[in-house]
Parts: structure tokens; sequence; C-alpha cells
């Protein structure tokens, strides 16, 4: 299963890279707004921004609910490849995700969870940035306490304003299980992610971006409310580095395992379209 998975991201990457090798539209959607430090801040943080994107992100969960005394992690690979053809920008992300999980006892508790690819359609209207688009996600949990084990169908959408101080925008996901292990459970997940950035100078911001959490396998929603900050930096070949830490605290939680403290953190890398300017 690992060496399939593997394969999948490898695949991702070099279509990615060979997509490098085309010449951006004038046409396509702008990402941000601004001008100087503030604009490439902008872009760094911009999920939708035209660029090669890796993530990796990491969730700590001490004592969720349910299991006090014990620990839960959550860690993400996600890369994201733009795709411009016949008039259409796209963006392709593709998620990956590895759990440690408290409900496990003895033996490994860390494993892969389902694998997630969803394909934005954006356009732009009075300088918004508007997508959506369709959502798989593939029963490549390790087991039952890292994922339902049903293959899973839905959408994905943004909707995005850039402003001169930061971004403000909403990533909202819906899936519902279709097929899969008929001992699994079934059901549906919802989450809807807000988006506040405020820039300082130097590349420095402020952030909030907890993801609010509704579903149905287990019945686990929460709501969190992080505050945070980060750095941008940009290299003198144009690649944007983006480092953060938000930790982030539940107004909301019900169901076994929800947090209700959560340490969120990672590093973002960029990597512009040869021919265009990341600074939007």
């Amino acid at each position: 299963m690992s060496s399939r998975l593997t394969t999948i991201v490898v695949i991702t990457l070099l279509a990615g890279n060979a997509w490098t090798q085309e010449t951006k539209k004038p046409d396509t959607p702008q990402a941000a707004t601004g001008t100087g430090s503030s604009n490439t801040t902008n872009a760094a943080n911009n999920p939708a921004n035209p660029t090669i994107t890796v993530d990796l992100q990491n969730y700590f969960t001490p004592s969720p609910a349910g299991y006090s005394g014990r620990a839960e992690n959550l860690a993400y690979l996600r890369v994201s490849v733009p795709v411009d053809k016949f008039g259409l920008h796209q963006y392709i992300r593709t998620i990956l995700p590895i759990s440690t999980t408290p409900i496990v006892q003895g033996g490994p508790d860390t494993g892969a969870g389902d694998l997630t690819v969803y394909d934005f359609l954006l356009n732009q209207f009075r300088g918004t940035t508007i997508g959506a688009g369709p959502l798989i996600e593939a029963p490549t949990a390790r087991g039952i306490d890292y994922g339902p084990g049903k293959w899973q169908a839905g959408a994905a959408g943004i909707l995005l304003t850039p402003h001169s101080w930061g971004l403000l925008g909403v990533l909202p996901t819906y899936a519902h299980s279709f097929s899969g292990n008929s001992s699994s459970r079934a059901g549906q997940s919802l989450t809807v992610q807000p988006l506040v950035h405020y820039n300082f100078p130097r590349g420095f911001y402020f952030r909030s971006t907890g993801v609010w959490c509704f579903e149905t396998y287990s019945h686990v929603d929460y709501i969190p409310v992080g505050l945070g900050g980060g750095k941008v930096w940009k290299r003198p070949n144009g690649d944007l580095i983006n480092l953060y830490f938000e930790p982030q605290y539940s107004v909301y939680e019900t169901g076994s395992t929800a947090p209700r403290w959560q340490i969120y953190g990672g590093v973002t890398l960029k990597i512009p379209i040869r021919g265009q300017q990341t600074e939007r």
C-alpha cells in the first residue's frame, strides 16, 4: 500500500515539473493584490495561487476527548499543481494524511489515512477568486481507526479576496461514502476553513485558519479558532518559503477524539511557473 501511495505522489510531482516547461497565459486568474512585501506574503498564503505548491503540515492534540493523558497527531503532505488547458484555469490538490491515533493500545499506532484529490476550476469576479470542483477520497487508510474504509465523493470550493493588508476567504469541502468495505461505517463529512491573514512588514503575518469539521462516521464535530503567525521568505529564484505556527482552541466539540486544544504548524514551498510572477 505504501508503495502505491509513493507512486501517486511521485507522479503528481513529475506532472507538475513537466507543466513548468509551458508558458503561462496572461489571463490566468490573479492570486493577490498589493505591492512589495505585503504582495509577496499574500502570494505565499493564497491556496489558489497558480504555483506548484508542497505543504508539510501537522496537528498535535493533547488529551483529545475521551482519551485524557494520551495524544493524537495528524500530519499532512499536500501537493498542488496548476493546470491551464483549453482556456480553463484549474488547481489540482492531492492530500495524504499520516495519523497517530490515541485509540490503538499496544503495537504500532501510526498509519496512513485516506488519499484525497480535488480539482478547483478557478475564475475571477471583481478581484475575488472563486473556485469549485469535484473531490474524491480513496480508501487507503491503514485501518478503521485511520479512515472510514470506503470510497467517498463530493466537492470542494474556494472563495478568496486579497487586500493590501492581507487575505480573507473560506474553503469548504464535502464528501459522502458510496462504495467499499460493507462492514465499514458509512457516512459523510463536511469541513469549512475560514482564512484570515493580516500582513506585517518584512514577511511577517498574523493568521487564523482553524478547520471546522463535521462528520457522521464517528460523530465527531468541532469548531476550532486559531491565533498564530508566520514568516515568508522569497528566494532569488522566485521560490516562496512560508513557515507558520498556530495554536487552536475549539469553541465547540463533541464526540470521542475531538480536540479541545490543538497545535498546528507547517511549512509551505511555492515554486513559480516559468514566465510567471508570484507577487500578485
